[in-house]
Parts: C-alpha cells; sequence; structure tokens
C-alpha cells in the first residue's frame, strides 16, 4: 500500500501542528543512517545526506517542490565524540553569533558547515525549515543564525528536547522564528544550567550559628559571585506539550529541577526515569499526535507563581 506523506504548510511561519509533527518526523527521520526511503515516504522529500566523519555529526537536506527541510540528527549514545560534545559546556564567542555560545555545538556545526553550505544550494528558491532533536535541535538553531547571516532567513526552526545553546546575550539578539517544543517531564532542555543562582536557597534558614549574621553574609556573597558567571539561557518560543498531548504555546513552566526531589518521592523514582524517556523523539511524535503519554507519573510541570 502507497504511504501519503504528512501535511505541511511551507507558508506558515506560525506554531503549527501539523508542521510541528512534519518535522519531528524529520528529526526522527535523521537518526537513520540511510534516510531517503523514509523521508520519501513519510515527508514526500527527496534527500541529500551530510555526515562528518571527525565529529560524528549528520543530518539531511530534504526538498520537493514546495518546501526544504534541513534536519540535524542527534545525540546518539554509543558515541562518544556526541557526549564529549555535549559535555564541553564552556561559552565562546564566535563571529557568526552575537553573545556567546556553547564550544562544543559551535565547533560541531563549523566542522561540518563547508559541506551543509554546498547542499544547500540545492534549494536555493524554496522556503527553507530547519530542525532538529536534543543536540540536533542546538545545531538546528545554530545553522539558523549562520544561514540568516548570509542573507536567507529560514521560514521557521522547530526543535525538539533541545539544550540551551547561548548566553542570555545570544538568546536576546535572537530573532529568528523559532519553537522550542518540550515534551513533559524532559530533562536535556534543562541542561546546561541557566544560572548557578537557582541552585542557591533564597534565605539562609540556619539554627545554632555563633556569629549572628554570618550565613546571610556568606549566601549573600554566594548570590553575588552566581550573578557575575556567564550561564545560558533559551531562545523563544517554547511549546509545551503535557502528559495528556495538550499543548501550550509560550508556555511558563516551571524549571524541571524546582521539585525534583519532591515529585521523585511521590512516585518513587518514575519522574527521574519519564526525564529520559520523555526526551525520546518517539514520545514526542506521540505527544504531537495527541496521544496520552503511555505511563503517566500522575505529576506534571506546574505554571509559574513568581
Amino acid at each position: 500500500m502507497e504511504t501519503v506523506p504528512l501535511a505541511f504548510h511551507p507558508q506558515d511561519r506560525s506554531f503549527n501542528r501539523a508542521n510541528a509533527l512534519y518535522l519531528a518526523h524529520a528529526s526522527s527521520v535523521a537518526y537513520e543512517r540511510a534516510p531517503g526511503t523514509a523521508a520519501l515516504e513519510r515527508l514526500g522529500l527527496q534527500t541529500i545526506a551530510f555526515r562528518s566523519r571527525l565529529t560524528r555529526t549528520r543530518g539531511f537536506l530534504g526538498v520537493c517542490d514546495t518546501h526544504a527541510v534541513l534536519a540535524f540528527r542527534g545525540t546518539d549514545p554509543l558515541t562518544l565524540p556526541n557526549w564529549v560534545t555535549d559535555v564541553v559546556v564552556k561559552l565562546v564567542e564566535h563571529e557568526h553569533y552575537d553573545g556567546r555560545v556553547h564550544h562544543g555545538f559551535s565547533l560541531v556545526l563549523k566542522r561540518s558547515w563547508s559541506r551543509i553550505e554546498t547542499i544547500l544550494e540545492r534549494a536555493s528558491e524554496k522556503p527553507l525549515f530547519l530542525t532538529g532533536h536534543s543536540m540536533g535541535g542546538a545545531l538546528a538553531v545554530l545553522a539558523g543564525c549562520r544561514i540568516a547571516r548570509a542573507g536567507r532567513e529560514p521560514e521557521a526552526i522547530y526543535t525538539f528536547g533541545s539544550p540551551r545553546v547561548g548566553d542570555r546575550t545570544f538568546c536576546a539578539g535572537y530573532r529568528l522564528p523559532t519553537y522550542r517544543v518540550v515534551n513533559g517531564l524532559d530533562l536535556v532542555p534543562e541542561m546546561p544550567l541557566a544560572s548557578l543562582k537557582r541552585l542557591l536557597p533564597m534565605k539562609a534558614n540556619f539554627t545554632g550559628e555563633k556569629i549572628p549574621g554570618r550565613r546571610e553574609k556568606v549566601l549573600g556573597g554566594l548570590h553575588k559571585a552566581a550573578r557575575k558567571v556567564r550561564c545560558y539561557g533559551h531562545v523563544k518560543t517554547l511549546v509545551y506539550i503535557d502528559r495528556d498531548g495538550h499543548i501550550e504555546i509560550d508556555a511558563d513552566i516551571e524549571p524541571w529541577h524546582t521539585h525534583a526531589v519532591t515529585r521523585a518521592i511521590a512516585t518513587r523514582g518514575t519522574s527521574f526515569l519519564e526525564g529520559i524517556t520523555d526526551h525520546l523523539i518517539s514520545n514526542y511524535i506521540r505527544g504531537l499526535e495527541g496521544r496520552p503519554a503511555q505511563k503517566a507519573a500522575k505529576v506534571r510541570r506546574r505554571a509559574r507563581t513568581e
């Protein structure tokens, strides 16, 4: 039986659930060693694959009559170089970006860029969409910046479970139409840390101190030092998928770790496991299809109250 490609609306730059599902499938296809057949059957795209032997980064450019998709593969847990890339969290300045960006991600993209530039010429006249899951989402954001600076702004960028990419200056200057999709309790979007300040208590609730006010002074000094450390931020717009497959656009939810211990106790550790399973691209696809999570921990991220 012939497969009918998923629906896609290339003229829509706003968030579109059908487009999100289509691009989530593109991000899934990017994990395959030979993406051509799956991309044609699921998405109606003719593909040109790219791969860096040095960094093991890979993805594809998919092209059809109406649009083009540049998809990056996410982290392969069996490939050590990818894990090293994720771990190198130093922020560095680079001519292609405002502010500072993740050193590992920017280096990976730099080493693949000549190949990506070459294949993008095959789709120079078509609306271009960028996408990626996990580390692939971070690469899609950085690639969008490079492409825009070369004079061709992407129509939209959809990322799924992407970690943070740059510092607050980078995020403040970022203007590309981007939809950062986060599923349930996925913990990867909470890395690297947004702020050291979040790890410190707001008040020194200690008893029995010998010198009154000493611990408040120490805590104040730690908060002051934490504010000076350059930390990561997230680009807009957050799109949150809850446990029932409901979507909230421009969501404002609590960070994953805010009640992590309380949730873990209440769910006997299930919430920690779901922080991993909710990160799977298959579960992003499931959420975008509107299907409830298979095993709910009966605990949800809550809206901020601050």
